[in-house]
């Protein structure tokens, strides 16, 4: 750990629970010879083997650039023991290659475990996905059931606590079943991180009380043993492989994570790798014989907080800015934390705005319609606020034509529009006035009320929607007769 993998005595203490007194003990000793093996016939090379083993064992704890060469250790050994040097260059860089194999290979051995039915596994996978037109690191959150190997799978943008809940319930809910037993690596979603008397990991306890409340048993594996959830670990990287390269295109999150159950679906219809020729499915269907039905009522599992909402109207989270309201300024408001939403609520639990919560850090959210208000009683601010950056340029070029009163009555107007419609359907309202050469605020509503009518009402009707009238015959005389006389 020390010197392979770089780890401090620090973290070797934290992971193998050794007194530091030990650990530095054997980082400092320097004998480090091998067990002894015989053979029935003494080779020339062996008479060499310890004095090569020797030196690789010091190089070591050396850094790479300063280890011996197979070449410089044969002129050691010619140089200093001749008498057990009887061998040539070449062989001495086979001894070397298999006294390296000797030292610095791993040779654990794992044993094929066997899985009972109605128990499941999870793990995380980093992957990449197109979202709001760029590449942006998500994460692939895996079940796999060893006893049939059918697996399903979640795209989330975190690996939170509340990206876990959301993408089990989500499967629970797909399957309509539970698992008795779940095993988790030691993530921070799930554990926490200290140990009880018995030396076993506790769990989160809002963790904790989502597992009692669906019914499961959580199981977390030894540190560094991914061979003892080893089904998920490949599933991990299988998933990768098929349903994520190239990239996805995921514009809405929920919408894909709903149609991605349904591929792991189709995916598990394939045989068995070892139980050929039965499928996955026919499998897992008889494994959920063995698991307890879902349970329907929502667990509230969101983490809550408390913030304070600075004089710009935003609160900070984690190192992000989210507006809340003007009207709040001063006041302490409560956040939920859900897996890819943040909710903020007055006091009194009654829900002020959302947002969409971002894992960056440095970043400000702001829904503006909710500074409308405050922007349009200033109106010579306009153009000294952040907000008016974010308008488009016929909206720039519209405002910069108004005088303050007019300015405002159009701030109340998007307000609206924004509340009702959306940013492009205002865009569509101004660009409509402009190219009419018209600019008085009051046009705005008109063009607004036109466009948001049922055209269709105007449209022509087919031949088939048409009503049947009885056919007139109507002529000028008829019209000369009611305005008393003949037309001019």
């Amino acid at each position: 750990m020390y010197f392979n993998k770089g780890l401090s005595v620090t973290e070797i203490q934290n992971r193998t629970t050794h007194a530091r007194n030990t650990i530095t003990k054997y980082l400092n000793q320097e004998d480090f010879n091998p067990p002894a093996y015989t053979r029935t016939k003494e080779r020339k090379s062996d008479l060499v083997r310890p004095f090569v083993r020797s030196i690789l064992l010091q190089d070591k704890n050396k850094r790479r650039k300063k280890r011996h060469t197979a070449k410089r250790i044969y002129a050691r050994a010619c140089q200093e023991v001749p008498n057990l040097c009887k061998i040539s260059e070449r062989t001495m860089r086979n001894i070397v290659k298999e006294e390296k194999a000797l030292i610095y290979v791993d040779r654990e051995c794992f044993l094929d475990l066997d899985h009972p039915g109605g128990e499941a596994q999870v793990d995380f996978g980093e992957i990449d996905i197109y979202q709001d037109g760029k590449i942006v690191t998500a994460h692939e959150f895996v079940m796999s059931f060893p006893a049939s190997n059918a697996g399903f799978c979640q795209v989330t943008l975190s690996e939170t606590m509340e990206a876990v809940c959301q993408s089990m319930v989500k499967i629970f809910e797909h399957i309509g079943k539970v698992p008795s037993k779940i095993w988790f690596d030691q993530m921070a979603a799930a554990a926490l991180r200290l140990k009880d008397s018995e030396g076993k990991v506790i769990p989160n306890p809002r963790f904790h009380r989502f597992a009692v409340h669906h019914g499961f048993e959580i199981v977390f594996c030894n540190p560094h043993s991914g061979n003892e959830k080893g089904s998920v670990e490949n599933k991990v990287g299988y998933f990768r492989n098929n349903l994520f390269i190239p990239e996805p295109i995921i514009d809405d999150l929920d919408k894909y994570n709903a149609d991605l159950l349904y591929r792991c679906d189709k995916d598990n219809t394939r045989e068995h790798y070892k139980l050929k020729p039965l499928t996955l499915n026919a499998i897992f269907e008889k494994e959920m014989d063995l698991m307890h039905d879902f349970n329907p009522i929502p667990l509230d599992y969101a983490k809550e907080d408390k913030y304070r909402v600075y004089k710009n109207g935003h609160i900070k989270v984690d190192n992000n800015e989210y507006s809340v309201s003007p009207s709040h300024v001063g006041e302490h408001v409560i956040v939920k934390f859900f897996a890819n939403e943040l909710v903020i609520y007055n006091r009194r639990y009654q829900e002020i705005t959302r947002h969409r919560r971002s894992f960056d850090k440095g970043k400000k959210f702001t829904h503006w319609v909710d500074f409308l208000n405050l922007v349009a009683k200033r109106p010579r601010a306009l153009k000294y606020v952040e907000f008016y950056h974010l308008l488009p340029k016929v909206w720039q070029d519209y405002t910069a034509r108004l005088n303050p009163e007019d300015l405002r009555d159009a701030l109340y107007f998007l307000k609206h529009c924004l509340i009702e419609k959306d940013f492009a359907f205002a865009t569509k309202v101004v660009e409509e006035n402009m190219n009419q050469h018209v600019t008085e605020p009051e046009a705005l509503w008109t063009t607004y009320y036109r466009m948001n009518e049922d055209q269709s009402l105007y449209l022509p009707h087919t031949q088939a929607s048409e009503l049947s009238f009885p056919n007139f015959t109507v002529t000028l005389e008829d019209y000369d007769d009611l305005i008393g006389g003949e037309l001019q």
